[in-house]
């Protein structure tokens, strides 16, 4: 019952309640915390703003420990510190331990930072984010009478520079024989139409730019070069012209290999091994092969069928390839088992581009016994 009295008082002034309601179970209803707002106003892209809110815990009424924040924005960043009056403070940890609550000395405190320059370089409208401080009373070994004091913020960015179509590049998958390549344009706003734009730099050396003055913009070329298998991420800095505004764009890509099998290299299923597969049930048995390297012809041979100790298992298996009309480069390679085994294997399909110079492709093979 504490618990919720607790989350009716806290919640009042979502409801848009003048006053809490006063309950039998906290009789100190008539003091409760309401909502926590603040307004930041129109913060400028690249720029960052902070509140701080003392938190009065004896609003609550009962003994509640403060344990950790939660914010929706992504560009907003909280903590929960204990500050005494000569400014010393410490952190407040989550582990909801009676230590975290603020001795005679200490005065609870919310910080709340906005940093803009998280954000792509966009206008953002005026807009609400809510978030919580989430508090757990001492008696509490559970956790299950945790409460939310509820908080809402309010700002807007104004991003003196405008990006079109793109105020982030990312290059989605760029195969290793392949180069990403993206435009975008950037120009001043409204309130900096005389701003001059460049240079622009990465902070990966694989990623290139070109930045040329059009007639009443700039346009960005962007192209990576793939190098290392897996996520890349770099920095785009831009120079310009307006004071003290300094602007980065994201970018971000994924190195795959050449040859890909997906979603995984690996084919397994269950089948009856005393007699050959029926087409019909081995439509399920598949994987999406491609080869992204168009200097090669798209389709794939295959070089062996082996299993985990070395045994041939090529008269097992029969293996088809079907193109995909949407994607030249793509072929869904279907495994029918033909019988022959007498007990399920583990092994490998070596896939070739061209017989025993390769390059090879291997997709793991796993067969069950079907009972």
């Amino acid at each position: 019952m504490r618990s919720c009295a607790l989350l009716v008082l806290l919640f009042a002034s979502c409801r848009g309640d003048a006053t809490p309601p006063n309950t039998p179970q906290n009789p100190n209803a008539q003091q409760a915390p309401l909502t926590l707002e603040h307004d930041f106003g129109i913060i400028p892209h690249g720029e960052s703003r902070q509140h701080e809110f003392v938190l009065d815990l004896a609003r609550l009424g009962e003994p509640y420990v403060p344990m950790r924040v939660h914010i929706d924005c992504a560009c907003g960043h909280a903590d929960l510190r204990l500050r005494k009056a000569d400014g010393s403070e410490r952190f407040v940890d989550s582990s909801g331990a009676a230590s975290n609550r603020p001795a005679d000395d200490e005065t609870l405190v919310l910080r709340i930072v906005i940093d803009s320059a998280t954000r792509e370089a966009l206008d953002l409208p005026h807009t609400q984010s809510r978030g919580y401080v989430l508090l757990q009373h001492t008696a509490d070994m559970t956790g299950n009478e945790r409460i939310q004091w509820p908080m809402l913020l309010r700002f807007g960015i104004d991003a003196p520079i405008l990006l079109r179509p793109l105020a982030t590049l990312d290059f989605g998958r760029v195969p290793l024989s392949s180069r990403g390549h993206l435009v975008t344009t950037l120009r001043g706003d409204g309130r900096h139409t005389n701003a001059t734009i460049g240079p622009a730099t990465s902070s990966d050396p694989s990623l290139t730019l070109e930045l040329v003055r059009q007639e009443d913009h700039w346009l960005l070329r962007a192209t990576c070069q793939p190098t290392d298998l897996g996520n890349r991420r770099a920095t785009i800095t831009v120079g310009n012209t307006i004071v003290g505004y300094k602007l980065e764009i994201a970018a971000t890509w994924k190195v795959v290999p050449d040859l890909e099998a997906v979603p995984m290299a690996k084919v397994s299923f269950k089948a009856p091994l005393a007699r050959e597969q029926l087409a019909e049930e081995s439509v399920r048995q598949f994987v999406m092969v491609t080869d992204y390297d168009v200097r090669r012809a798209a389709e794939f041979a295959v070089h062996k069928i082996v299993a985990d100790d070395g045994r041939d298992l090529t008269t097992h298996f029969a293996i088809t390839f079907q193109a995909m009309p949407e994607n030249a480069r793509q072929h869904r390679m279907f495994v029918r088992y033909t019988g022959g085994l007498t007990e399920g294997i583990r092994g490998a399909i070596v896939l070739t581009k061209d017989g025993e110079r390769g390059p090879f492709l291997p997709i793991e093979l796993v067969v069950f016994a079907a009972k």
